[in-house]
C-alpha cells in the first residue's frame, strides 16, 4: 500500500496544478495543504481503491483521481474541523479565514473530479460522497455540541462523524467496480470509523496538555466511564465540568483512575466489539489478502 500512497498524491498534485478556475494564491496554499496531508497518508483513498481493486476485472487509471477527490474531502473536514477546534499546529490554523476558502475549493473539486472521470457508475459514487459526507458533518454537530454523554448517544454520534467517511472511502470503490454496494462492507466501513475515534479518544488522554479531552471537558467513552463510577476522583471531574472555581484537576490521580480504574479498558472492550465485528463481516467479502490485511490493520 505504500506505493499506491504515492500514486494518490501525485493524482492529487495533477488535480491541484490543473484546476483553472483558482489563481496561484489559492492554489499554492492547496498545495502546503496537500504536503501536510502527505506526511499522514491517505488511508481514506486506500479504502477507496481496494474496495475497486477487489471487484474489477479491468483497472480504470481513473480510480487514482477518485481516491484523489475523496482525500480532498477528507482534507477539507480536517481544516474545517481543526479551524473548529482550535487545537491544532496544521499550517491552516494560522490563517483560518483564507484556509476556511482552501476548504470550500477542495470540497467543490472533489465531487467535480469524480464527475468528470470516465466511470460508468460515477453518479451514484457521488450521490455516496454527498450523502455520507453529509452524515459526517451532522456528526461533527453533535460533537461540538458536545451533549453526547452516554454510551449510546456517543457511539451514534461517531458512527456519524467518523463512520460515515470510512464507509464512504469502501463504498465508492465498489460501486464503481461493480455498480452496486453490500451491505457487509458498509457495516465494516462504518465499524473501522469507530474503531479508528475510539483509539483516538484514549490517544487524547495519554498526554496531559491541550488536546486533552478532560482538560477541555469534552466527553468521550473513557471519561462517559471515569463519570459513571462516583468516587472522589469522578467527582472532581465533575465539578470541573461544571466549572466550579474550586475544583482541581490532579494528573497523577486521573491518570491512575484512567488507567486503573477501568476507564481506558473499557474504551479497549469496546473498540474489540466493533472490531469483531467487523472481522465477521470481512469474512463474507470477496476481497484479495492485500485488501484483507491493510483493513485488518485498520482495525487494531
Amino acid at each position: 500500500m505504500k506505493g499506491l500512497d504515492e500514486q494518490i498524491n501525485e493524482a492529487l498534485a495533477i488535480l491541484i496544478e490543473n484546476e483553472a478556475s483558482i489563481d496561484q494564491e489559492l492554489r499554492s496554499m492547496l498545495k502546503n495543504f496537500k504536503e501536510e496531508k502527505k506526511a499522514v497518508g491517505y488511508s481514506f483513498g486506500k479504502l477507496c481503491y481496494c474496495h475497486y481493486e477487489a471487484f474489477t476485472d479491468c483497472l480504470n487509471e481513473d480510480i487514482y483521481k477518485v481516491a484523489a477527490a475523496i482525500e480532498l474531502l477528507i482534507l477539507s473536514f480536517d481544516i474545517i474541523d481543526d479551524l473548529q477546534d482550535k487545537d491544532s499546529d496544521y499550517i491552516w490554523t494560522k490563517t483560518p479565514e483564507l484556509s476556511l476558502n482552501v476548504a470550500l475549493a477542495m470540497l467543490v473539486m472533489a465531487s467535480r473530479t469524480i464527475r468528470e472521470t470516465s466511470f460508468e457508475h460515477k453518479s451514484t459514487a457521488i450521490q455516496i460522497l454527498e450523502n455520507y459526507a453529509l452524515r459526517s458533518i451532522n456528526g461533527q454537530q453533535l460533537d461540538l455540541l458536545n451533549t453526547c454523554r452516554d454510551e449510546q448517544s456517543y457511539i451514534q454520534m461517531i458512527e456519524q462523524k467518523s463512520g460515515s467517511l470510512t464507509t464512504m472511502g469502501c463504498l465508492i470503490g465498489e460501486v464503481l467496480a461493480k455498480g452496486e454496494i453490500s451491505s457487509e462492507v458498509e457495516e465494516y466501513g462504518r465499524y473501522i470509523g469507530i474503531i479508528q475515534q475510539i483509539k483516538n479518544d484514549i490517544q487524547s488522554l495519554k498526554t496531559w496538555g491541550p488536546k486533552n479531552d478532560l482538560l477541555n471537558k469534552r466527553y468521550s467513552l473513557p471519561i462517559i466511564y471515569l463519570l459513571s463510577q462516583k468516587n472522589d476522583v469522578s467527582k472532581s471531574v465533575v465539578s470541573y465540568y461544571n466549572d466550579d472555581i474550586d475544583a482541581f484537576l490532579d494528573n497523577n490521580a486521573m491518570e491512575n483512575e484512567l488507567t486503573n480504574g477501568g476507564a481506558i479498558r473499557y474504551a479497549i472492550t469496546m473498540k474489540n466489539v466493533y472490531k469483531f465485528k467487523a472481522l465477521n463481516n470481512l469474512e463474507n467479502v470477496a476481497i484479495n489478502e492485500v485488501g484483507k490485511d491493510y483493513l485488518k490493520k485498520l482495525m487494531k
